[in-house]
């Protein structure tokens, strides 16, 4: 039970990033669609477990140290060169989106201009990933938890304590913009681009687990808990959607409600996971191409981040709507790849005792 709940846990610390935690996904996927929107929280929900179960397994069936070895076996050789060319384009637009998200955090809760946040973000990003990115990771993997309750507390108490009748919110809901206009297709692509940008790390952490039972048990209850916090969040922004309809941040507009005090701690609390995302997006991203710690690695991190920066004003909402639909079509094939590839693994008979796994012939 003990390593259940450790799989299960780093499962949630992982998927529930920056763009959960902002609200803002959450309200073009799901509160848009109105109440039926609900029941595309619940779809997710189930297909978290599902897909997590999936991912963490088939990372143990093949002892994966690298998620590149594990998506070549399950898919071939150039299938797995395409998945790489989609990983990088999803890097670098994770960041693009994470950077304009720092803009509105300041302009939102404290009237500062977008723009001082985002150029504020970028410098710190890039004095992060040319200086070494480990003891920064590893502080933000202290606090992540903390950061995670903050955002549980602030929706479940919104989602409990809301006195507005569903007649008055639908209204509202329906008229925010939606990445889809349907609310099947919409909870399809956000399990998409949640599976493909969390695969690498879902398959690696399965690789480090030693009994398969766990490993598919642990991946069932941290998918089926991302997605049951989706169902909180997307409840409880529907039931304020007159609060933070106009609002870039709408959870941290729902923090503010609260209280004064709690938006300013929710407000350091997202601007703390973006930064943590958006440090992880451009390290991985500069060093798919360079050496970290060279020459070529740290100008190579300057003009990307100056690249995205001046990307990222074109608006988070906008941006959300446009960069994070696109990665979730581009995760159908592998969502495709991944299904079969669960169904195409057999054990070794020959020695079941070290458990190792192959591809079926």
């Amino acid at each position: 039970m003990k390593n259940v709940l450790k799989i299960s846990s780093a499962f949630i610390g992982a998927v529930l990033g920056a763009g959960f935690a902002s609200g803002q996904e959450i309200m073009q996927y799901f509160t848009s669609f109105g109440q039926i929107g609900i029941l595309g929280s619940i779809v997710v929900a189930v297909l978290f477990g599902i897909t997590g179960m999936l991912l963490v397994s088939i990372g143990y069936r093949l002892k994966a140290v690298s998620h590149m070895e594990v998506i070549r076996k399950i898919s071939g050789r150039y299938l797995g060169m395409g998945y790489d060319i989609v990983l990088i384009f999803t890097l670098f637009g994770i960041g693009v989106v994470m950077l304009a998200g720092s803009g509105p955090i300041f302009n939102q809760q404290f009237n500062i201009p977008t723009y001082v946040g985002t150029i504020l973000m970028s410098a710190l990003v890039l004095i992060t990933i040319m200086a070494g990115v480990k003891n920064v990771i590893q502080v933000l993997a202290l606090v992540t938890p903390f950061f995670l309750l903050v955002i549980i507390f602030v929706n479940i108490y919104s989602m409990v304590t809301s006195g507005n009748s569903n007649g008055d919110m639908e209204a509202i809901a329906v008229q925010q913009h939606s990445v889809s206009n349907h609310w099947f297709s919409a909870a399809f692509n956000y399990v998409s681009l949640v599976t493909l940008t969390n695969a690498a790390m879902l398959f690696i952490m399965g690789g480090n687990e030693t009994n398969g039972k766990n490993a598919a048990i642990g991946g069932f209850l941290g998918g089926l808990f991302c997605g049951l916090l989706v169902l909180v969040s997307n409840i409880a922004i529907y039931q304020n959607i007159d609060i933070v309809a106009t609002l870039q941040m709408p959870t941290l507009g729902l923090a503010s409600e609260i209280s004064p005090l709690l938006g300013i701690i929710f407000s350091i609390t997202l601007f703390g996971m973006i930064y943590g995302t958006a440090v992880s997006m451009f390290f991985s991203f500069s060093s798919r191409f360079f050496e970290p710690k060279t020459k070529g690695f740290n100008l190579f991190s300057v003009l990307s981040v100056i690249v995205a920066c001046g990307l990222s004003f074109y608006g988070f909402s906008d941006l959300v709507s446009i960069v994070f639909p696109i990665i979730g079509y581009l995760g159908y094939i592998f969502m495709v790849i991944l299904v079969v590839g669960a169904f195409r693994l057999k054990p070794k008979k020959a020695i079941p005792a070290k458990e190792e796994w192959k591809i079926a012939k």
